[in-house]
């Protein structure tokens, strides 16, 4: 198996040349940053290349990350003048005799482009992306996040059978921006509350598979009307790994009887000492499922699967099932069965940089080496 492995930064290339030294397959390690060269041959394919998902999602990008307000048409015909050159760029590394190209996520700018290239010779794709339960990554041919290969079919779950144990401990997210967690109070928690984790506003999760919840804002002001409304008292944390601040929605938060903002607490903590969980489509969520907890999702998650969580696809929706959350019994049998599923069977064991000999074999059976 001729396989290409194409990484757009530092942490990529590691972990795919990783792979490369210990892989039965033939892995060629392209880095996006060491491409200088163009090829005027590509222009010939230019009209079969479809570059307007990824122009499109970094606009999206573009406004959800920054508060500037330029003319749309400005920033997308930045954009795509820059897939033109990166397309002339990567066509010079992505060959026809590759079988299989490895990327991480697919969603991303770079990487749609060097899918639309692999499209063109027929080249398989495979999808890397960080896992939700702790301890594992996730490889798939079919895709990441929604958009993977994870059975759907609640029956699946209930025929299931594994005696393996799951892990009780998450893995704390290290935080971009250390001294805003780290500084801050632990205020006391109210007796009896609704933990909602925040997501980045410019994640791919929200972008394309949030389809009523478009911000961190929207999610906000939704549950604190809801909150005021049925009299409960909702947690906000923000996500670790978010650049973007919110100093504004805090200010509110503060003269609010029922939200609240708790990024000084350990997420674990959180989900222990809350009722329910409310997330649009995060690890989180799953993560939530390890302490048995009833978890809401608003976004289009792949664990949206009856009897496991429920989902809230408009604020009417989300309204009843809190109206109704004494009467909600969680199945834990079903749930547990759902993430064995996922952990031993699913995922990859181990992390990006270690040397795991069953990583490397289940890597491989992904590959088809």
């Amino acid at each position: 198996m001729n396989i290409v492995a194409f990484a757009v930064n530092k942490k990529q290339k590691k972990f795919f040349e990783k792979i490369k030294k210990n892989s039965k397959c033939l892995i060629n390690v392209v880095y996006s940053k060491t491409l200088f060269g163009v090829s005027f041959k590509s222009l010939k394919f230019l009209k079969q290349m479809d570059f307007s998902p990824a122009v499109d999602l970094r606009v999206k990008d573009f406004y959800s990350k920054y508060e500037i307000k330029l003319p749309e048409f400005l920033i997308r015909g930045y954009y795509k003048t820059a897939a033109l050159f990166c397309y002339m760029r990567y066509f010079t590394k992505i060959k026809p005799e590759y079988e299989k190209i490895i990327v991480w996520n697919g969603f991303m700018f770079r990487q749609h482009i060097a899918l639309e290239i692999a499209k063109l010779y027929g080249i398989k794709p495979v999808f890397v992306e960080s896992a939700f339960l702790p301890g594992r990554i996730v490889i798939d041919p079919k895709g990441v996040n929604f958009l993977n290969s994870v059975p759907r079919d609640k029956e699946f779950y209930l025929n299931y059978k594994n005696d393996r144990p799951l892990p009780k401990e998450l893995i704390p997210r290290q935080p971009k921006n250390a001294k805003k967690f780290s500084a801050l109070k632990k205020e006391p928690l109210p007796e009896r509350f609704v933990f909602v984790p925040f997501q980045v506003d410019y994640d791919t999760q929200i972008l394309l598979f949030s389809p009523w919840i478009k911000s961190m804002r929207d999610l906000f002001f939704t549950l604190k009307e809801i909150a005021n409304k049925l009299q409960i008292n909702i947690v906000f944390k923000e996500h670790p790994s978010s650049r973007k601040e919110y100093p504004y929605l805090h200010e509110i938060a503060k003269k609010d009887k029922y939200v609240s903002f708790a990024n000084a607490y350990p997420t674990q903590e959180l989900i222990e000492k809350s009722e329910a969980v409310i997330t649009v489509n995060s690890s989180v969520g799953v993560e939530s499922l390890l302490f048995y907890k009833k978890v809401i999702t608003l976004g289009e998650a792949f664990y949206n699967i009856e009897g496991i969580v429920k989902h809230a696809s408009s604020k009417e929706e989300l309204l009843s099932i809190l109206k109704d959350l004494n009467s909600w019994e969680v199945d834990k049998n079903l749930i547990e069965n759902f993430l064995k599923y996922l952990y031993w069977e699913y995922l990859i064991p181990g992390n990006f940089t270690d040397e795991n000999e069953e990583q490397m074999k289940k890597i491989d059976r992904i590959l088809e080496c």
